[in-house]
Parts: structure tokens; sequence; C-alpha cells
């Protein structure tokens, strides 16, 4: 009886460890055919993919000269990182056209930081009518910027009485067309790569 209950056990054992190894085999061949019909899936998106940008790439190229004038207009929004001259040009044409008189820098960090933008700061003085069109032309321009930080305060020197003369406290909201200001601003003009 012993002899029978060993070849039991040994028996359940063996069918055991068959039955196990059937399932893992069978569940390695699930999990690779879902993970290489994945894979097939997968691939397949990327061929479509790639055809559709192979597709738009001929037709871009056959419409090209279509194109061209409006992409020499947006490589004109950029500034020249290396020669930033005509965005310096088109600044001093802008504030002379406002009447207004201007000083322009390039700012250090620049030199230092290979971004793809440019930062002036440029301080005016003028009245404030000129100011504020000023502003309007430079956003408006011909440059892809960014005015970042703008302040704009009374021209103390130019708005005192003059020597002699008493001053009245007045209300600075009137007469603002003749108020002379002092303006500093930073502008962030984008460049080109």
């Amino acid at each position: 009886m012993k002899s029978k209950n060993k070849i039991y056990i040994i028996s359940s054992i063996f069918a055991s460890a068959s039955l196990f190894l059937i399932i893992l085999c069978a569940w390695l061949l699930f999990y690779g055919i879902e993970k290489n019909s994945e894979d097939l899936i997968s691939t397949k998106n990327n061929i479509a993919s790639l055809n559709a940008q192979i597709i738009e790439v001929e037709n871009f190229k056959k419409n090209y000269d279509a194109y061209k004038p409006n992409l020499k207009k947006i490589d004109q929004l950029f500034v020249d990182p290396v020669n930033p001259v005509g965005f310096i040009k088109f600044l001093e044409d802008t504030s002379s056209e406002s009447q207004i008189t201007s000083q322009i820098s390039l700012q250090p960090s620049y030199i230092e930081n290979s971004q793809n933008f440019i930062i002036f700061q440029l301080s005016a003085k003028g009245i404030f009518p000129a100011m504020v069109s000023f502003l309007k032309k430079v956003e408006t321009g011909q440059y892809l910027i960014k005015i970042e930080n703008l302040t704009i305060q009374n021209d103390p020197a130019a708005n005192s009485a003059p020597a002699g003369v008493k001053s009245e406290n007045k209300d600075i909201s009137k007469d603002y067309s003749q108020r002379k200001v002092n303006a500093i601003f930073t502008i962030k003009a984008f460049t080109k790569k």
C-alpha cells in the first residue's frame, strides 16, 4: 500500500508540474503573440504616418513657389542674431518718426546665452502721446518682438516750473498730451536659428 501511495504522490506531483509547464508555455505563447501583434500594429501606424508625411513633403515641394513669398515674410520677422543692425535701425527710425529721443543698448546676457532671442534695453524721452505712438509702432512693426518690462515716469526736469516761477500744485492727469515722460523698457527680439 505504501508503494501505491508513493506512486500516487509522484504521479500527482508529475501531473501538477506538467500542468504548470503547459499553462506557462501557453501563457508565454499568448503573451508573445499579443506583444508581436502590438508591435505589428505600431509599425503599421508608423508606416502610415511616414507615408502621410512623405505626401505632405511632396505637396510642399510642388507648391513651394506659391509658399516662397510667405516664407520670405516669415523670415523677415526674425532679427539676425549675428548682425542686428536692421532691427536697431528700425527702432531708431520709429523713435524718430514718433518724435522721441531714444538710446538703445544690447543686454550682455544675450552674449552669454545662446537663446533664440536678443534682449535690448531702450531708454526714451518725449511727450506721452508720442511715447504711446512709438510703442504701438514697435509692437505692430515688421519684427517678432515682446516688450518685457516697461517703466514710464514723469520727466521732472522737463515738467518743473522755470526758475523764479512759482509752481502750482497741478493734477498730473490734466494736460497729459504735453507732459514729457521718460520711459525705460526691455524688448525681447526673436532671432533666426
